[in-house]
């Protein structure tokens, strides 16, 4: 029931956008009662929370399992990147774009989504260990990686304007590579971590505390 509660919260606000996202569209986009919504979220504050927490999480767990299942040879830091990359286009880059842009003038929204990039970070660096274990040993690594999530951000955004037109964000991505080279050096070719949810369930351990998306 939760979770119907939240993929309606995320498809809505891909589709109809915050502004004109009401409980009642979510309560009939999940096919429930107005009391289950009661029940699991007191305000629609709360909602929303969940649902980006939802969000990071399940994108989390996509990355590690897509990344996981390439041949060890394939699994280079350029893929990564480009499989990064991807998750900053379509729907789901669109809701949370929603919900960030909506929390600048509202002030509940703000405080349940403020610490959302950082924890976005911090779930992608888990993962970015476990494949690529010289990353721990850098002192740069997380800042770069924060660097690559603000560069991804603002082109997602450009692209949802221009649908880059120019054709600039394939120069920008390739550039990328090569600074994440400095980061992870080529000759650390991952290979299957054991246990590969431990980045993802990690990060749902931290789902309780404000915010994870």
């Amino acid at each position: 029931m939760r979770t119907r509660l939240l993929d309606a919260t995320l498809e809505l606000l891909a589709t109809e956008g915050w502004a004109d996202l009401s409980t009642n569209d979510v309560v009939r986009r999940a096919r429930v009662s107005r009391g289950a919504l009661a029940h699991h979220f007191a305000t629609k504050a709360e909602l929303m929370e969940a649902a980006a927490s939802r969000l990071v999480e399940r994108r989390t767990a996509e990355f590690e399992a897509t990344f996981g299942s390439l041949d060890p040879a394939e699994r280079t830091v350029e893929q990564a990147l480009d499989l990064l990359w991807s998750f900053f286009q379509g729907p789901t880059f669109t809701a949370l774009m929603e919900l960030m842009v909506a929390s600048r003038t509202n002030p509940d929204l703000q405080e349940v989504l403020a610490d959302g990039p950082e924890q976005i970070v911090d779930a992608a660096y888990e993962v970015f260990v476990e494949f690529f274990p010289a990353v721990a040993a850098n002192e740069f690594a997380r800042q770069g990686l924060r660097a690559a999530f603000a560069m991804m951000i603002g082109l997602g955004v450009e692209a949802m304007v221009d649908n880059d037109r120019r054709g600039h964000h394939a120069e920008l991505l390739a550039w990328l590579k090569v600074m994440a080279h400095i980061v992870i050096p080529e000759a650390d070719v991952p290979s299957a971590p054991a246990g590969l949810p431990s980045a993802a369930a990690s990060h749902r351990g931290k789902a309780g505390s404000r915010p994870t998306g």
